[in-house]
């Protein structure tokens, strides 16, 4: 199997269509037909079913696609590496994020650090499962999520706090307030996150606690589009205080709520192996910029992640007067 196998694979799968992805490929049908075919007698599987003049990916040709994608990718990402290293550019910077730092913090961080002193820099953003596994694997030095962070292989650099908060178009009633009490968005269209395991559960059981109803609710699993949905819809959103703080949007205001909601967050890297300045650093300008930005943004102690996390989380229908509903 050769990398010229694949591109004409996945021309075939990107234009439906044999005499297009010859085309593409500089070469004549015959021969995308002759490899599509060697392929699939390789693979033991086939790769396409005909559907009238163009052709569809079968089930298990939709599976390889990804993968002959992913291998594409790093054979094309090795060879550009080799050419930074020759130019004596370094290393590339790989980081894995999730999308609410990755958005709000990780370029303003890099701006601070100098351009001119950057070599390559990967940014990726993943689910913070996935941002775990990318840093374990190997894949990235670097990963910035939320929950989980104390996953096994895995050295937990930063940890921090803040509350959530709402997300409010600004002619809102609502946005007239300090701070927004939790019962305000009973009958309210509300936008929240799709995290059955933590945000929601939070979210959920703090309004459960007082008695909350909302109306009409939208779920999204990235908070940007929370914001959006706010600004255009009229919807009021609970979200991290990471998005809402970093990511500004016309229209929408931020309110704090009476009910404290902690979002936890922070920076890992690979147990044991050896962090280079340059990411070190890239964790110190993050950390300015969210102290920055974020207001009520504690440092936790790392190595006190599981008793703070838990303490937190049987806290979350406490008010920010320390009273229990």
């Amino acid at each position: 199997m050769e990398t010229r196998d694949l591109q004409i694979f996945l021309a075939v799968a990107t234009t439906g269509s044999i005499t297009r992805a010859a085309e593409m490929c500089g070469c004549s049908q015959p021969s995308v037909t002759r490899t599509v075919k060697d392929l699939e007698a390789e693979l033991g599987f086939d790769l396409l079913h005909r559907v009238g003049r163009g052709v569809v990916l079968s089930e298990a040709g939709i599976a390889f696609e990804g993968e002959a994608r992913r291998m594409l990718s790093a054979f094309t990402e090795l060879a550009e590496r080799a050419k930074s290293i020759a130019l004596g550019k370094g290393r590339t910077l790989e980081i894995a994020t999730t999308s609410a730092i990755g958005t709000g913090l990780i370029p303003a961080a890099l701006a601070s650090m100098g351009a001119d002193k950057l070599p390559e820099v990967h940014l990726a953003h993943f689910l913070p499962t996935t941002v775990s596994q990318q840093v374990r694997s190997g894949q990235s030095e670097i990963g910035f999520s939320s929950l989980p962070l104390d996953g096994p292989g895995l050295d937990l650099l930063r940890l921090y706090s803040a509350s959530d908060v709402a997300a409010l178009h600004k002619d809102d009633p609502l946005a007239k307030l300090d701070v927004v009490p939790l019962e305000a968005f009973s009958g309210k269209r509300l936008v929240t996150m799709l995290d059955p395991m933590r945000f929601m559960r939070q979210v959920s059981r703090a309004m459960a606690e007082r008695g909350v109803k909302p109306g009409s609710v939208m779920r999204t699993n990235v908070a940007y589009v929370a914001l959006h949905l706010v600004q255009d819809t009229g919807a009021v959103a609970i979200i991290d205080p990471v998005t809402s703080f970093t990511v500004p949007m016309r229209d929408v205001v931020i309110r704090p709520i009476d009910v404290s909601l902690p979002f936890h967050w922070g920076a890992i890297a690979l147990r044991g192996a050896p962090l280079r300045p340059l990411a070190t650093e890239l964790v110190e300008a993050v950390e300015r910029m969210a102290l920055l930005k974020i207001p009520g943004l504690e440092i936790l102690d790392p190595a006190r992640a599981g008793d703070i996390i838990t303490q937190s989380s049987a806290r979350s229908g406490a008010d920010r007067n320390g009273t229990t509903p």
